[in-house]
């Protein structure tokens, strides 16, 4: 232990090496779970259009969804990463990381007496708890190109400030990058004004007055303020909202001239409530008891990551040489720091939005990504003017610690919903390789994590690989969140949802009903009217079974459909639910050869039913082709590892008894298994 103490203390790391630590950092903190992840919520819509209606079309969504100048951003990445999820998330790391390195560098022209303090600032950022959504790769590309974009135009300002050399050339760029990202993202608009702050900190000299550097400050400023200038003329004036309406309306800014105290009210209590929850709560969810159960192999785990972090962190900032501390760190960091958080979050406040009421901490974390480079920057001087020296480096390397650990349980949580919508798509499409148009896809409730019903919608249709639609011929409904009664329901009500520019008009009478648990080691099950007995689901959704009409499903000639490869990956058609999805549809059709094949085939793979409805299909079929041994064997079996099946299993024995070819041994058979079963008490 001496000979590592003495070696570690020879280590002297110079500054230059920082961008690493920031890379480590971003890849503990996202990059370990990445080739577990996927597509989530707002990700679907830009899938959706890229894929089936072609990259191009990335226009028309872009338009819809309010930024028609975004287009140019994901037309662009959509050539560069295609489908693959593994490609976006890389590339959502990577433009966070150097969105924090290059504003590292501009910290360091404002403040270069204090580069430990400034690196203090950009590690907090880098890995900041508030911004949850990090794993929604394609949406995040939005948001860290903004930041890289804005980045890059302030370090170039910066640096023109006092140097001369290619000042004009890398004025006209810096100015370029204030324009795109101002035009391609609302979200850094507000962030701008900090430009004559930065200015005036870095124009400082002795021997000039207090007017000569306001003079300096404003000549500097004019080509960036024209652009703000520009944008804000196009975005009051000029901008031309999509039909469905402009949600980022200023409102909020139209009301404080109208009426002028209650919305000044609500602001200034807005503003300190986001405010302190993107500051301080924020860290809250960093340190949970859950993090230190010990229950499974991935909580062990993320505490050697804890580890790990602390100890890179740790030592790293304890071996940084800085330039010495010959001001003091307080005024202007703080100040830059008050200034970030406020204005982060000015345009989200001025359309009527904020991150108190917001309904989804995920979403709503969105509003806040600006802000947290003034929160990081407010943390930092708060380590450094109330934490004793020997201990602030240990503070912020746990703190550091912490986040990647929450994000790390965050991405844990992601990763499991990809898994579940590879599961549900895979399933789907083996059940029901065709589904007629106009169909209502229905379950009980939201069944997939981190979507939302037009996200499902949009990843069903995308599984079907149906190419350039106009209308979309199936949509997702959850149904407690539409119409939750179920006697209406299966009365006929209209089923209508529209995203951007698709629109579905359909009807509760032309619906199929899907329960979807694996968290209960269960299949995808697409119920139907024979269903209405089955105990293993809530009752709205054995009621709702009468409704679903498995005749909108429809087999296809020759090759089966799969799913689209890039996105999902290759498909498993050696597993149980792979098995049972194409036993039912065969099932369906009355192709009782095929049941009883696939039977076969689930046996010599070794694959098994965890619950015994799925034995059900297979019951049938074997009974169909008279092998009433096996029938008898698998129905025992079914009940007994699936507690209340009986009622279902008494409906299949009587579904036997009509359709099943006649013999004594088929009537025998029925009559002991429903002795077994006690049907008696069920009919």
């Amino acid at each position: 232990m001496k000979k590592i103490q003495t070696y570690l203390r020879q280590i002297s790391l110079n500054e230059r090496y920082t961008p690493f630590l920031f890379l480590i950092l971003a890849l503990l903190g996202f990059g370990l779970l990445a080739n577990r992840l996927g597509f989530y919520q707002d990700d679907w819509p830009h899938i959706f259009y890229a894929f089936n209606k072609g990259i191009p079309s990335l226009t028309e969504e872009l338009y819809y969804d309010g930024r028609p100048n975004a287009a140019w951003l994901y037309i662009g990445m959509f050539h560069l990463l295609g489908f693959k999820p593994i490609a976006w998330h890389i590339a959502a790391i990577i433009l966070r990381w150097l969105s924090a390195t290059l504003l590292w560098y501009l910290f360091r022209r404002i403040w270069p007496a204090h580069t430990k303090q400034v690196t203090f600032a950009i590690i907090i950022f880098i890995v900041h708890p508030f911004f949850l959504i990090q794993p929604y790769a394609v949406n995040s590309i939005l948001y860290w190109g903004g930041y890289l974009f804005f980045a890059a135009s302030l370090l170039i300002m910066a640096r023109n400030a006092i140097e001369q050399k290619y000042r004009i050339p890398l004025t006209i760029l810096a100015v370029i990058f204030e324009v795109i990202h101002l035009f391609t993202s609302e979200y850094f608009v507000g962030m701008v004004i900090i430009r004559p702050f930065i200015l005036f900190w870095i124009l400082r000299k002795p021997d000039s007055t207090f007017r000569q550097r306001i003079t300096k400050v404003f000549a500097h400023w004019i080509p960036y303020l024209t652009a703000l200038g520009a944008y804000v003329i196009w975005r009051m004036f000029l901008y031309i909202p999509p039909p469905n309406g402009d949600r980022n309306a200023p409102e909020i800014l139209f009301a404080l001239f109208s009426d002028p105290l209650p919305t000044l009210a609500y602001l200034i209590r807005t503003v300190l409530q986001d405010s302190v929850i993107i500051t301080f709560t924020s860290w809250y969810r960093t340190l949970v008891p859950e993090l230190f159960a010990f229950s499974s192999i991935f909580s062990w785990f993320v505490i050697f990551v804890i580890i790990l972090t602390f100890m890179i962190t740790f030592m790293f900032l304890k071996q940084l040489k800085g330039n010495g501390d010959n001001e003091n760190w307080l005024a202007q960091p703080l100040t830059m720091g008050l200034l970030l958080l406020l204005l982060g979050m000015l345009p989200i406040w001025l359309i009527g939005q904020d991150i108190v009421t917001h309904k989804n901490q995920f979403a709503g974390s969105r509003y806040g990504i600006g802000s947290t480079l003034g929160a990081a920057l407010i943390a930092a001087v708060i380590v450094e003017r109330l934490v004793d020296n020997k201990k602030k480096i240990a503070i912020i390397s746990m703190c550091v610690a912490l986040a990647v650990s929450m994000h790390l349980t965050n991405e844990k949580d992601f990763a499991y919903s990809w898994e579940k919508q590879e599961r549900f798509a895979q399933q789907l499409i083996w059940r029901a390789p065709q589904i007629e148009s106009g169909t209502a896809i229905v379950t009980d409730e939201e069944i997939l994590g981190y979507m939302g019903g037009y996200s499902v919608a949009f990843s069903i249709i995308t599984s079907y690989q149906p190419g350039n639609i106009q209308t979309p011929p199936y949509w997702y409904f959850p149904f407690y969140y539409t119409i939750p009664n179920v006697n209406d329901f299966l009365q006929g009500v209209p089923l209508e949802d529209n995203k951007l520019s698709m629109n579905f008009a359909g009807s509760s009478k032309q619906m199929l009903l899907l329960s979807f648990n694996p968290e209960l080691n269960r299949c995808l099950w697409i119920l139907q009217p024979q269903d209405t007995n089955l105990r293993l689901v809530n009752d709205d959704m054995r009621q709702l079974s009468a409704g679903s009409d498995i005749n909108l499903i429809k087999q296809v000639d020759g090759e089966e459909p799969t799913l689209p490869e890039d996105i999902y990956g290759k498909q498993n058609t050696t597993s149980w639910c792979y098995y049972f999805q194409k036993a039912d549809l065969a099932r369906q059709y009355e192709q009782w050869d095929q049941v009883v094949r696939l039977w076969e085939a689930a046996q010599v793979a070794g694959e098994r039913a965890d619950n015994g409805f799925e034995y059900i299909p297979f019951i049938e079929g074997l009974g169909h082709t008279e092998d009433w041994e096996q029938v008898m064997t698998l129905t025992k079996f079914a009940k007994r590892i699936t507690a209340g099946l009986e009622p279902s299993l008494c409906i299949a024995l009587d579904r036997l008894t009509a359709n099943a070819p006649a013999s004594r041994e088929r009537d025998e058979t029925i009559i002991n298994l429903k002795d077994d079963l006690k049907c008696n008490d069920y009919q």
